[in-house]
């Protein structure tokens, strides 16, 4: 008998991409490339956290309402702007709802994404094998995509002609990579490969598209504790790096984030939502 094919929807209970009401041209231009590759997506209308032309009195009324609303804490630590706190409160927010809504509906596997994503040209089939290889093995977290350590394939410390100057470079160190779009460091060891396609993070950065078991979820709900004063992509770097988290990704990633813009102090240029690398 053969085999079910593995495929996104219906390996996903859930498959979320999280974006801006406003930003209707990357939702387009991001279901698109889904709907191009026969996987079903859900919209999820981000919180708006944006409140750096309302002054401190704004972004201190949108803190509260925000508590209030959503039953979560913002602890507000005055050597953080509140124009930064805000907007990473509001995806750590975001992000406390759709655990929430998994763990009461038994969701077994849900995929969150974020808008400016790009998909790579095999990631169907890629996705098919990774998973196949995962098995059985125990996870709570599971990037498509992302930056910081974790996976070594595609990227290094070395020059060659096949390779190209991390876009990232400016702000970590001399990186070379097959794709300009990766925004990986190499793991120096850390990054142990688990199969042809995955390996263990050790401290993923950026969570533009990955995936929490029902596990996971519940596990992350627990860690968090209501509390949304952090960036959701820096509690996860933290909890994987502390080993709370198990997280493996797809080495390399099947999902990119868009080409950035990246200051020489790390941070991302012309970003709703203040980051750094």
């Amino acid at each position: 008998m053969k085999a079910q094919q593995i495929t996104f929807n219906n390996f996903f209970d859930k498959i979320f991409v999280i974006s801006l009401f406003d930003k209707t041209e990357r939702w387009k231009k991001v279901s698109k490339q889904f709907s191009n590759r026969g996987i079903k997506v859900e919209r999820f209308v981000a919180i708006d956290g944006r409140c750096k032309d309302q002054g401190k009195k704004g972004c201190l009324d949108k803190l509260k309402t925000f508590e209030m609303a959503y039953g979560v804490r913002i602890p507000y630590d005055k050597r953080i702007p509140l124009k930064e706190l805000i907007p990473a409160s509001s995806v750590t927010i975001a992000t406390i709802l759709m655990l929430r809504q998994m763990v009461k509906k038994k969701w077994k596997h849900m995929l969150i994404c974020e808008d400016d994503i790009e998909l790579t040209k095999s990631i169907k089939s890629k996705f098919e094998a990774g998973i196949k290889e995962l098995g059985k093995k125990k996870w709570d977290v599971l990037y498509l995509g992302c930056g910081g350590t974790c996976g070594n394939i595609g990227i290094s410390h070395e020059n060659s002609k096949k390779k190209k100057l991390s876009n990232i470079a400016k702000s970590i160190g001399e990186v070379y990579v097959d794709d300009i779009r990766d925004l990986r460091i190499p793991c120096e060891g850390y990054c142990p490969p688990i199969s042809d396609h995955l390996s263990w993070a050790f401290s993923p950065g950026g969570g533009w598209c990955y995936a929490y078991s029902l596990s996971g979820a519940k596990k992350m709900l627990k860690l968090i504790d209501n509390n949304a004063a952090e960036h959701i992509d820096q509690l996860l770097m933290k909890y994987t790096e502390n080993g709370d988290l198990r997280s493996i990704a797809f080495d390399p990633p099947i999902v990119m984030h868009e080409k950035l813009e990246i200051e020489s102090d790390g941070s991302r240029k012309g970003s709703d939502i203040p980051w750094k690398l």
